[in-house]
C-alpha cells in the first residue's frame, strides 16, 4: 500500500524539521567548542549540555514523527501539532522582535508550522484520519 501525499508532505516537514534540531544542537557544539564566549550569558558549560540536550530530543522526536506520519499512524498527529504550534509561537515572537536579526530565523520556524498546520488540517488529510478511525480493527469504536 503506497503512502497517501499527504501523510507524505507531513512526513517531509516533521523530517526536515527534525534534521533542523539536530543540525542546530551540532552547530552549538561546533560553537561552544571554538568559541570562548559562547555560552556566557547562561550558566557556562551546564546551559551548553542542556542546550544540545534539549535539541537532539527533539530533533529525533521530530524523526520519530515523519517515520509515524509515513507509515501513516494516528499517534503521528498531537505530537506534530505541538512541535508546528511550538514553532509558530517561537517563530512569531521572534518575527514580531524589534530587532532586525531575529526575523529571518523567525520565518525559518514559524512559515513550515503553518504549512504543516494547514496540510494537517486540510480536509484531504480530515479524511484520510477519519477512514483510520473506521478501518476495521483500529480498536475504535
Amino acid at each position: 500500500m503506497t503512502t497517501p501525499r499527504p501523510y507524505l508532505l507531513l512526513a517531509l516537514i516533521a523530517a526536515l524539521e527534525g534534521i533542523a534540531l539536530l543540525v542546530n544542537g551540532a552547530i552549538a557544539v561546533f560553537s561552544a567548542a571554538t568559541d570562548s564566549s559562547y555560552g556566557t550569558q547562561g550558566s557556562g558549560s551546564s546551559a551548553i549540555i542542556i542546550e544540545v540536550f534539549i535539541f537532539a530530543v527533539l530533533g529525533i522526536g521530530l524523526l520519530l514523527v515523519a517515520k509515524g506520519w509515513f507509515t501513516m499512524k494516528r499517534w503521528a498527529r498531537s505530537p506534530f501539532i505541538l512541535a508546528q504550534l511550538i514553532g509558530l509561537f517561537g517563530g512569531g515572537s521572534m518575527v514580531l522582535d524589534s530587532s532586525a536579526s531575529s526575523k529571518v530565523p523567525g520565518l525559518l520556524l514559524a512559515v513550515p508550522a503553518i504549512i504543516g498546520l494547514a496540510v494537517v488540517f486540510s480536509p484531504a488529510m480530515v479524511r484520510a484520519t477519519a477512514a483510520e478511525y473506521k478501518r476495521p480493527g483500529s480498536g475504535i469504536t
